[in-house]
């Protein structure tokens, strides 16, 4: 009882000092107070020392295999996948922080989509959001329940213009059937996203719609000009 009184009073402090100040930590004790999350009421410290001397840092530690991880002494199956987890965090952190750097480009923008959509077989939808000088600020992906279409009316665009504050944006989905020309349902989708983005002073940048091998482009075609005349006459009623 007194053991475990010693480490929770130590996890404690250990808090504390990173709340008050989390500059000046080692790799062990950031290691060690992750490890106070996967593994309660035990000394995590010695544990936290071996997977560092095992793996060498602590980026190496969150990128390891789950088995080999567990084969660690303290460390458990959950406490692994727990590390694991974090480390595919850093990996998607990485990955907002490029798109953050770069600016939007059609050619980059079709090579990103056929890769993300190669193979699948129910439909996707995509957005990427775009600031005044058409930086990629954020990226989503949305799934569907549904193999030929996706139901915008249940996409939390909402939450992305609350949080992102975009100037534009970029929709894009997949057909499974590998034919990218857009249907009438894809029109009226289209138009209902340019209503949904002009109430919230959204641009509407283009709709991509992405085949086996090949994309479609509203804004390239004429008819996302088409379809913003037709929304701005619904808002000026004339």
């Amino acid at each position: 009882m007194e053991e475990k009184d010693i480490h929770k009073d130590h996890r404690q402090r250990l808090r504390e000092r990173f709340n008050k100040d989390s500059n000046g930590f080692s790799k062990h004790e950031l290691l060690e107070l992750l490890l106070f999350y996967a593994i309660p009421r035990r000394n995590v410290n010695p544990v936290a020392h071996k997977l560092l001397s095992k793996y060498g840092s602590l980026k190496n530690v969150l990128k390891a295999d789950a088995r080999d991880l567990s084969e660690t002494d303290g460390i458990g199956e959950s406490a692994a996948t727990y590390l694991n987890v974090l480390g595919k965090a850093l990996d998607v952190i990485a990955e907002e922080r490029q798109d953050e750097m770069k600016v939007y480009s059609p050619e980059d923008a079709r090579i990103y989509l056929l890769n993300l959509f190669k193979g699948s077989r129910t439909e996707k939808f995509c957005a990427l959001y775009l600031s005044k000088t058409n930086k990629i600020v954020f990226r989503e992906v949305y799934t569907s329940d549904s193999e030929d279409k996706v139901n915008v009316e249940t996409i939390p665009f909402s939450r992305s213009f609350l949080n992102v504050k975009p100037y534009a944006v970029v929709i894009a989905h997949n057909h499974p059937s590998g034919n990218p020309n857009p249907s009438s349902e894809d029109d009226a989708s289209t138009e209902k996203l340019a209503m949904l983005f002009a109430l919230n002073n959204i641009r509407l940048y283009d709709h991509l719609i992405v085949g086996a091998s090949d994309i479609y482009s509203y804004r390239n075609d004429g008819r996302l000009e088409k379809i913003s005349q037709s929304v701005n006459l619904r808002f000026t009623g004339l």
